[in-house]
């Protein structure tokens, strides 16, 4: 019949504790267990799930059943064709015409059946309901770039990108064991460059197979340096996402890889956009939604270093990125500001000398970063960038992050003079004199 399992993957690797937990899941019996595999795209969901499909298939004597929702297409498969569809593959030669019937006649089908329904790629929770068997018997895996957190009972697994052994035993595989053994320490530097994501180390192992001459430390460099022409097939991917994005979603995207620290905060990405915090969160939130975005910690976010570069590769204006870059220091200069005259003494009705310890903490990263890409940006806020380097270099916990703040001084200083400006000069000439920084 249609709606077969693809194959399993060749070279599966790694996992085990996803695998040990949908399997579980899966095999737990009751009323219909539903299991939903989220992540970014390229991290394998797919691979994941139809490898746990084989894994538990003898337990589903109805076999299993395969449906590719095509989520991020442009036109994501509609349950009503799909229904349409799946009961002719039952065996009903009439099919109902209402949607509402044609799921109920599909429950039917499966009632009595134990069957494993893998309802791979779904944009949306309403997209999957139609599609979900009624009675107990049979289970339910998914697979979605969304976080699926409106499908009700569903027990989501949230898939990060592999650990470092497990990338190199995927490139080992695509590239062959004894070429990564001759190049270890590389090995380890282009699955990282790779940010572990199976779909571009998959890719990398590709292309040194077909280049039999290439070194893997030259690959590499070249991914290190912001080159993605090497990973067709992670660029391809993450296409997909962007051009589902409306046209504020996709600037924030683009304008927010410019705060390319560990992280920021809601605050942050308001000020970067120049929108209002609601309507930031809300921006934020569907780009998380849609795994472009990390929810890493309450009210901060982050960039996969991949999806980063793809973002930074996509077009912007000058005048965009400066003046998504100066909202951006004009934001932690305020908050710099004022978390140094509370540590100073001054009382403040909003902030605590432990609260403002916290923030700089939290933040010192990303400021430093910041200050970076300013002083690196054509046309960037070097003043700004001067003033707060200034600011923090005094308070921030130097045995954090010493080489960071050296990179934001020496940033600073190449700035001042590759623009031939005293913007800053002043305030990078103190930093250099201070021997913690030298």
């Amino acid at each position: 019949m249609p709606y077969r399992l693809p194959p399993d993957i060749g070279d599966f690797v790694g996992r085990s504790g996803a695998v040990a937990e949908l399997t579980g899941v899966l095999q737990s019996g009751g009323p219909v267990p539903i299991a939903a595999v989220n992540g970014m795209g390229g991290v394998g969901k797919t691979a994941l799930a139809v490898h746990v499909a084989h894994a538990v298939r003898r337990r589903f004597s109805g076999g299993p059943l395969y449906v590719d929702l095509r989520g991020m297409a442009d036109r994501p498969a509609e349950p009503y064709a799909l229904l349409g569809g799946l009961l002719r593959a039952f065996g009903r030669r009439e099919v109902p015409d209402a949607l509402e019937e044609r799921a109920a006649l599909y429950r039917s089908e499966l009632a009595g059946r134990r069957m494993l329904v893998l309802l791979d790629d779904a944009r949306s929770p309403a997209q999957v309901r139609p599609l979900l068997p009624g009675s107990p018997g049979s289970a339910v895996l998914v697979t979605s770039r969304a976080t699926m957190a409106g499908l009700p009972g569903a027990r989501r697994l949230d898939l990060d990108v592999l650990e470092p052994y497990e990338a190199v035993a995927l490139l080992e595989s695509a590239a062959g064991a004894e070429r990564v053994a001759a190049e270890r320490a590389a090995a380890l530097d282009l699955v990282a460059a790779c940010g572990f994501l199976p779909l571009a180390v998959r890719g990398a192992g590709a292309w040194l197979a077909a280049r039999p001459s290439l070194r893997i430390d030259a690959l590499a460099r070249r991914l290190a340096s912001g080159r993605m022409e090497e990973l067709p097939a992670a660029v391809a991917c993450f296409r997909l996402g962007y051009d589902l994005l409306g046209r504020d979603e996709a600037r924030a995207f683009r304008l927010l890889a410019l705060a390319d620290g560990p992280g920021f905060s809601t605050g942050a990405a308001g000020a970067a956009l120049g929108l209002r915090p609601q309507r930031a969160d809300d921006i934020l939130e569907t780009l998380a939604d849609l795994s472009l975005l990390e929810s890493c910690a309450p009210d901060r976010y982050r960039f996969h270093d991949l999806l980063r570069l793809f973002a930074l590769n996509r077009s912007c204006t000058r005048e965009e990125r400066v003046r998504a870059v100066r909202g951006l220091l004009d934001h932690y200069l305020a908050a710099a500001r004022e978390a140094t005259r509370v540590l100073g003494g001054a009382p403040s009705k909003r902030l605590t000398r432990e609260a403002a310890r916290a923030w700089l903490f939290v933040e010192q990263d990303a400021i430093l970063t910041a200050v970076e890409r300013a002083a690196r940006e054509p046309g960037g806020p070097l003043a700004q960038a001067a003033e707060l380097l200034l600011i923090v270099a005094q308070v921030i916990d130097r045995e954090w992050s010493p080489g960071h703040l050296r990179n934001a001084v020496r940033a600073v200083r190449a700035a001042t003079r590759r623009r031939d400006s005293v913007a800053g000069f002043a305030e990078a000439e103190q930093l250099r004199a201070d021997e913690a920084v030298r």
